[in-house]
């Protein structure tokens, strides 16, 4: 499933299957920012401009807590992999720990940054710390134990939007995007920089390690994904599907596929693939027409890291 979150202020699930619309909930008047699985609980969380949190059961569609949260616009939640932990970020420059076994109390702040915190993401070989993105131009990295930052990463010129942890068990790194519109790949122990990415145009929005690829993914408003090769940092591939800015990427962890959202919809593509597949579309603006049959050839893209669309999900205007 997708959980696909908007501007407008609603949020639609998706079969990837069938590309089907299952649900949508009109959340408020304001923008959406962020949204999350909590899958153990059958439920998800999301993130608006009037600073709340609201959570649902995504089975019963019901409202299952809304509550006032921070004091300014709220960037992103994240889920711990297995405490009843969410973190979420503002742009009040604070980091909360919510804890829903405690009727989700506030149990910690986490202050520091000196700008809006875009985004936090919990580190998958310590989950008892993790790491703060800001327009401040650091990455900071915290313990749940304490409300001062271990340390901080400083090296972009500009402000910092995105970032990743390394999901093997080999490497202490870290990756994250700017407005200098570079990618970065840190190694946390020695906290040094130890790459830079460049080719993008414009700020980098999003950036993930690939779960189960060796590659690298950074999105961008210029409109484009890059695909980096993982151990040589090569740029191996560059997407762009006329779907204006490209904002966020997600991957699931058991297949090959990725999620990008746009400004004018969300798409799911498979990397890697010999053989095309199908573009299916939602929606009667369609940018590619439905069935219609997406090559490497045709893209002039490199055959490994081809990304075939094999869905479009796209319900605005």
């Amino acid at each position: 499933m997708i959980n696909d979150f908007r501007y407008s202020g609603n949020i639609f699930l998706w079969d990837t299957e069938t590309s089907s619309l299952l649900k949508s909930w009109e959340v408020c008047e304001l923008p959406v920012r962020s949204c999350k699985f909590i899958a153990r609980r059958s439920q998800f969380i999301c993130a608006s401009d009037d600073m709340r949190l609201r959570l649902y059961n995504y089975n019963t569609m019901e409202k299952v807590k809304d509550m006032e949260a921070h004091a300014d616009y709220i960037r992103f939640v994240e889920i711990h992999p297995t405490l009843p932990y969410i973190l979420s970020s503002s742009d009040d420059m604070s980091i909360k720990l919510w804890n829903w076994e405690q009727n989700w109390d506030c149990t910690s702040s986490f202050e520091g940054h000196a700008h809006y915190v875009m985004m936090c993401k919990f580190n998958p070989k310590d989950t008892n710390t993790f790491a703060s993105a800001s327009l401040d131009r650091t990455i900071k990295v915290w313990g749940l134990g304490a409300q001062q930052p271990h340390f901080s990463l400083e090296g972009h010129d500009r402000g910092v939007n995105c970032l990743d942890y390394y999901p093997g068990g080999d490497k202490p790194y870290l990756i994250s995007g700017a407005d200098d519109k570079t990618v970065k790949i840190w190694d946390y122990q020695t906290k040094a920089c130890i790459q830079t990415l460049d080719g993008h145009s414009n700020n980098v929005c999003s950036v993930l390690f690939h779960p189960q690829l060796p590659v690298l993914v950074s999105a961008s408003e210029d409109g484009t994904v890059r695909i980096w090769h993982a151990m040589t940092y090569r740029a191996e591939t560059t997407l762009n599907y006329g779907l204006e800015r490209a904002w966020s990427i997600s991957a699931a962890k058991e297949s090959n596929g990725l999620a990008i959202g746009y400004d004018e919809g969300t798409i799911l593509i498979k990397l890697g693939h010999d053989a095309p597949v199908a573009s299916l579309d939602t929606h009667i603006s369609c940018h590619l027409q439905a069935g219609s049959q997406i090559r490497v050839t045709d893209l002039g893209i490199p055959e490994r890291w081809c990304g075939h669309i094999t869905m479009i999900f796209n319900l605005h205007h």
